[in-house]
């Protein structure tokens, strides 16, 4: 019994001392690397709006070419 409160006391030791040794490992970004990681980012966020963009404009135009199709027919 007292081997399995052992290990239970262990996973967060364990677990603690896992996330100190990572976070001392990482670095923060120096400034050409954050610029970098900004455009990359700022690039994508432009890509995807435009592609968002142009969906929903033609899917506008559809619409109405759909229904003034409908007010044709009668």
């Amino acid at each position: 019994m007292s081997d399995l409160l052992q290990e239970m006391a262990d996973v967060p030791k364990d677990f603690f001392k896992d996330g100190t040794q990572f976070i001392n490992r990482c670095t923060k970004p120096d400034r050409r690397e954050f610029i970098k990681i900004s455009q990359a980012v700022g690039m994508g966020f432009l890509i995807m709006g435009a592609i968002g963009y142009f969906i929903k404009l033609s899917t506008a135009t559809f619409r109405r070419d759909q229904k003034s199709e409908k007010t044709n027919e009668t």
